[in-house]
């Protein structure tokens, strides 16, 4: 089942702008409006006193996003420049009063999210670095933000991507270079990979039987 978050269109909304790296909204404000990605990318993150973060999504164009619901439990910054459409709390209550597509498509907006932090969860707990960085790879060729054929915008930083993934900057970077190497990922542009995940199942595919090298015992009785 989906939902179309344009059923969204019939609240009060405008177009925002965010330039790279401007806060969008700050964990702890009140929350006094829904967005949706048009252009861009927006992360999102846990912060703690001292100034530690857990980066806990990205969210790519044509996604809707909100952190609570009186109060925002994360932050949400402009990755890079991002165009936003933002919808105003009071306007959407009353659309929702309304409108039960409207209402669908919040829930199934805040459900999407919930899944992906639950997945995220799990993949920290059970994946080493190099199956992290596979299935972030996966994860972003998924959101449809590509303007190639298996190219893949890669707008955040190394040191996002660490956060995310919860694994150094210096191995996150080593890894991109293995990847390199194996012809999965090549330079398309500024932050843009070309993204080729057959190259890992060729390379990871077992040999066909007659090129296996057989332990001399098994030929031993020729």
């Amino acid at each position: 089942m989906t939902h179309d978050s344009r059923s969204l269109d019939g609240a009060s909304h405008r177009l925002v702008g965010a330039l790279r790296g401007k806060n969008i909204f700050r964990q702890g404000d009140p929350v006094e409006a829904v967005y949706r990605v048009e252009s861009g990318c927006v992360r999102l993150q846990l912060e703690d006193e001292s100034g530690g973060r857990q980066v806990i999504a990205f969210v790519y164009p044509g996604h809707t996003f909100c952190v609570g619901l009186e109060t925002h439990w994360a932050s949400a910054d402009a990755v890079t420049d991002t165009v936003l459409t933002r919808f105003a709390n009071t306007s959407l209550w009353t659309l929702i009063a309304q409108d039960s597509r409207a209402a669908m498509a919040l829930l199934f907006s805040a459900d999407a999210l919930v899944t992906e932090l639950a997945r995220h969860l799990g993949r920290l707990s059970h994946l080493g670095a190099y199956q992290r960085l596979t299935w972030f790879l996966d994860w972003v060729a998924n959101q449809g933000a590509a303007t190639e054929p298996r190219v893949i915008d890669l707008p955040m930083s190394r040191q996002d991507i660490a956060d995310f993934l919860a694994i150094a900057p210096e191995t996150v970077s080593r890894l991109f270079r293995r990847k390199e190497m194996s012809g999965e990922l090549s330079r398309a542009g500024r932050r843009r990979y070309r993204y080729e995940p057959h190259a890992r199942q060729r390379r990871d595919a077992p040999f066909p039987v007659s090129l296996r090298r057989e332990p001399a015992a098994f030929y031993a009785g020729a």
